[in-house]
């Protein structure tokens, strides 16, 4: 889930809005949710959110009622697991699903995704675009070809030098 992308601000205010009920309701409602089969996706059911849990956590998000996504995710308790199962709820209930894009899916080749974590060095990231800059340059390469690589590259990159 990418919870930070702007195409998930409906699915922040809908979890926010939901950590702020009563945990009864929320409970209430998915105990009469079917076991769902959504697209693309494995089959979902409720032991997969763990009503115990969820219904904990609902409690303490909604004696200190969030007023925004930020202090939700400042309330103890609240962490990764905490917000899937609340962004799945919000998207069943709602109808307001998170983004999945992935905001680093070309950080393997600078770091981060491959399990070991490090700092992206930005001087080998910026290396990495003028050499791809370089490589578009080649008289070999079709005009519309280059144009649009070119502009998917620009997407990436800030003003080259």
């Amino acid at each position: 889930l990418n919870l930070v992308a702007a195409e998930s601000n409906a699915a922040r205010a809908a979890i926010t809005e939901l950590a702020g009920q009563p945990d009864r309701d929320t409970l209430r409602l998915l105990k009469r949710l079917p076991d769902l089969v959504l697209p693309e996706r494995h089959p979902v059911t409720l032991a997969d959110i763990n009503p115990k849990y969820m219904q904990k956590i609902l409690l303490k998000t909604y004696e200190r009622a969030p007023e925004n996504f930020a202090d939700l995710l400042g309330i103890e308790g609240v962490g990764a697991k905490t917000l899937r199962a609340l962004a799945l709820v919000a998207e069943v209930i709602y109808g307001k699903p998170a983004s999945l894009r992935d905001p680093a899916r070309f950080s393997f080749a600078h770091g981060g995704k491959d399990g070991t974590p490090y700092p992206v060095d930005r001087t080998v990231y910026e290396q990495t675009i003028e050499v791809l800059h370089q490589a578009l340059q080649r008289p070999d390469i079709a005009a519309p070809d280059r144009v649009a690589a070119l502009k998917r590259l620009a997407s990436f990159a800030g003003p080259l030098q």
